[in-house]
């Protein structure tokens, strides 16, 4: 009798075991199919849209669930609320400095006629910025420091960062919203693509939702 018992507890503990190991391949599988029908909502659009997958610590620009640019991510992190994995809405783009266009005027019957163009190429793009999106989440896009100077504008930049998520953060408590503060480092000119690629109005999916 004391053996069977034996038995029968050791076979529990065997069976509690399995599923604590199976547990997070089947959250990994529900997230998956998340990202996938969340995707499928957009991919039926004309549209471009953006994924930013944590997992694999990349960025992909698609259309029509074809990539058309993959960029790398050399530093993810998430504070807050874990983010839904589903479409969300690039509602504003802020940064220090806005790209602009220098002011065209009439050219004169005198002047050449040959004149150039002035429109925004990727390399007037800021490589430091905050995006906003739907449900209170701020996207931090950082250049990754190549020296000492870059090291410095982003420690700054991490320093106002945490004067200004507690304050985010209490508010939403108290609001009783949610918060999410996302803070990405890519290299300067995938930075400078990515802003130069996301109109506002752009739709989104930040996978998985609960990434640290």
């Amino acid at each position: 009798m004391t053996s069977l018992l034996r038995l029968l507890v050791t076979l529990m503990i065997l069976s509690f075991s399995a599923e604590a190991v199976s547990l997070p391949e089947t959250n990994k599988i529900l997230m998956e199919n998340r990202l996938l029908e969340s995707e499928l909502r957009l991919a039926k659009r004309p549209d471009i849209y953006i994924i930013l997958n944590f997992m694999e610590k990349r960025i992909q620009i698609k259309a029509k669930a074809i990539v058309l640019k993959e960029i790398p991510i050399e530093k993810a992190v998430l504070w807050g609320a874990p983010v839904q994995t589903k479409p969300l809405t690039l509602i504003k783009k802020s940064v220090f400095i806005k790209p602009g266009r220098s002011k065209i005027r009439p050219r004169k019957s005198d002047e050449d006629s040959k004149s150039q163009i002035n429109a925004f190429e990727v390399e007037d793009m800021p490589v430091r910025y905050r995006l906003t999106f739907n449900d209170n989440i701020w996207l931090y896009v950082r250049p990754k420091p190549e020296g000492f100077f870059s090291a410095l504008l982003n420690l700054l930049s991490s320093l106002k960062a945490f004067i200004i998520r507690p304050i985010a953060i209490i508010s939403s408590s108290l609001t009783r919203d949610s918060f999410s503060e996302i803070d990405i480092y890519l290299n300067e000119k995938d930075a400078k693509f990515l802003y130069w690629a996301s109109p506002e109005s752009l739709q989104w999916i930040i996978y998985p939702a609960g990434y640290r």
